[in-house]
């Protein structure tokens, strides 16, 4: 997130956790984990938001050769990420 909104570094604090989530994902790919640890939430709290967000259409998984799930935005997922940056600049 810190990436993407250079320059409104207090937005965040007002962001729901979907909408952070979104952002975090926009600058790549992530894991749970990952994401947990950028977030400071507990790691079942951010795999509820991930599970809503996939079943809404907005993330997908990918995953690699190893056991590790990587989220990424879908489509729509960008569309709603450059529609909230669209609206803060």
């Amino acid at each position: 997130m810190r990436d993407v909104l250079q320059g409104n570094e207090g937005l965040g604090v007002f962001l729901p956790d979907k909408i952070r989530l979104l952002i975090d994902l926009f600058n790549g790919p992530r894991t749970p984990t990952e994401l947990a640890t950028i977030e400071k939430k507990h790691l079942s709290q951010i795999s509820r938001t991930l599970r809503e967000l996939r079943n809404h259409g907005l993330v997908e998984v990918t995953t690699t050769g190893s056991r590790e799930r990587y989220y990424k935005p879908t489509p729509s997922g960008y569309s709603v990420i450059n529609e909230m940056l669209r609206l803060t600049r």
